[in-house]
């Protein structure tokens, strides 16, 4: 019987342990925190799974492959106990809005679907509870790295640019992590792509591929069509933004590949108003209106938010962690959109560099004082628009704690400025 060696004790890891010691295994443990020595354990286990923040440049990792060792994560080790379905959503931008939306259309019309994976809920908890149900995944490239035997049979890769490279050692490794995702296909499989990228485009598959964007599933004068018929009204959705309007049809392709009736999709699409700090409506506040996007970790991410907002109205607030990512291609787009931009974090001065031709720049040490100013400066008919397009390790612990920490210091500075 296999013996196991779980690294990292996070959410995912701990959940790995519980699905393990489920089936009886002999399982050990350790964390980089808690300075433990990893040798100690390689010559006793035949399985190394690896939390998603290890990099491949840890010593663990090499270390296990030169031994060789079986060498996964948490959503490959799951896998290997599951014996329902799984449909797998990518992609560098917009996940975990097409994986909650994919959940909704399935489970309205499905008994037994599960939503994990990146998103929240491991799937070794997942498994634990349903191990043969439909399960709906958000897959990040860090986890379809380390994938071996997962086969979707179905998914999308919704879009790709530049990210991660403080974990990939480059960006072929990080478009391959993805490739890896759907790799195991078969032919009568399926896989909603956008038709607008050719890194997205060309993934290598024995499914059937779905172009987002051409004729099977496009949206044309305000309105979403696949094959041919309509299935929902841009003007009726309570999300904001062409990118969300791509990922309710891709939500919706999925869902009518497996069955879904129309009327079903339309209900989730006219229903469903976002998840929190994803472009998050905070409300009017003395004509201005406020936008919570903290899960924005991405130049992409925010070039989304930028398109979504009027011309020459946006007090943006943005930075964080730098993940060696390029904010110059924004240049124009700040230009055209933004009216004052409040950099905070580590990032700021290379972000600020990158724009200060393009609008008004002001540098801060906090995202307390980058609240004060944007409320002080804003106007009526502005928009305050907090879209960091970086990480939040630098300053918070996740996205979650940054985007509840944004939401408390709207509400307090506004108590003081309004009138």
């Amino acid at each position: 019987m296999s013996k196991f060696l779980v690294w990292g004790l996070g959410i995912s890891g701990r959940a790995v342990v519980r699905l393990l010691k489920s089936k009886g295994y002999e399982v050990y443990v350790g964390d980089d925190k808690d300075k433990a020595d990893f040798r100690e354990f390689l010559p006793l286990v035949d399985t190394v799974v690896l939390s998603p923040g290890i990099p491949p440049n840890h010593p663990l990792w090499k270390e296990a492959l030169r031994l060789g060792l079986d060498v996964i994560g948490e959503l490959e080790l799951a896998w290997r106990f599951f014996r329902g379905r799984a449909i797998a959503i990518t992609g560098t931008d917009g996940k975990s809005t097409t994986t909650r939306l994919t959940y909704l259309m399935l489970s309205k019309f499905f008994k037994e679907v599960e939503e994990g994976g990146n998103i929240g809920v491991p799937f070794s908890e997942v498994v634990l509870k349903n191990p043969e149900c439909l399960a709906v995944l958000e897959v990040s490239s860090f986890q379809g790295k380390t994938l071996k035997s997962f086969r979707p049979i179905g998914g999308a890769f919704l879009n790709f640019s530049t990210d991660h490279l403080d974990w990939h050692p480059n960006l072929e490794d990080y478009l391959q992590s993805k490739y890896n995702i759907f790799s195991r296909q078969r032919e009568e499989d399926f896989l909603a792509v956008n038709a607008f990228q050719e890194e997205t485009k060309n993934t290598p598959t024995k499914a059937r591929k779905i172009l987002i964007g051409e004729k099977e599933a496009h949206i044309k004068d305000g309105k979403a069509y696949i094959f041919g018929r309509e299935v929902f009204s841009l003007d009726r959705l309570n999300i904001v933004g062409v990118h969300n309007a791509f990922n309710m049809l891709t939500a919706a392709v999925i869902a009518q590949m497996l069955g879904v009736p129309e009327e079903v999709i339309k209900d989730v699409a006219y229903t469903f108003r976002g998840l929190p700090y994803r472009l998050e409506y905070m409300g009017e506040f003395n004509g201005i209106r406020i936008y919570n996007d903290s899960k924005s970790t991405t130049p992409n991410a925010l070039r989304s938010a930028l398109e979504s907002m009027p011309d020459h109205k946006v007090i943006l607030i943005a930075g964080g962690k730098d993940k060696g990512l390029d904010f110059e291609s924004l240049s124009s787009l700040v230009r055209k959109k933004v009216k004052a931009c409040l950099l905070i974090g580590e990032a700021k001065e290379k972000i600020a560099k990158a724009w200060n031709k393009a609008t008004d720049v002001y540098l801060l040490s906090s995202l307390e004082e980058a609240v004060e100013k944007a409320l002080r400066i804003a106007q009526r008919g502005d928009v305050i628009l907090f879209s960091p397009a970086c990480a939040s390790f630098d300053m918070f612990r996740d996205y979650k704690e940054r985007g509840e920490r944004f939401k408390s210091l709207v509400e307090e500075f506004y108590e003081v400025y309004k009138n």
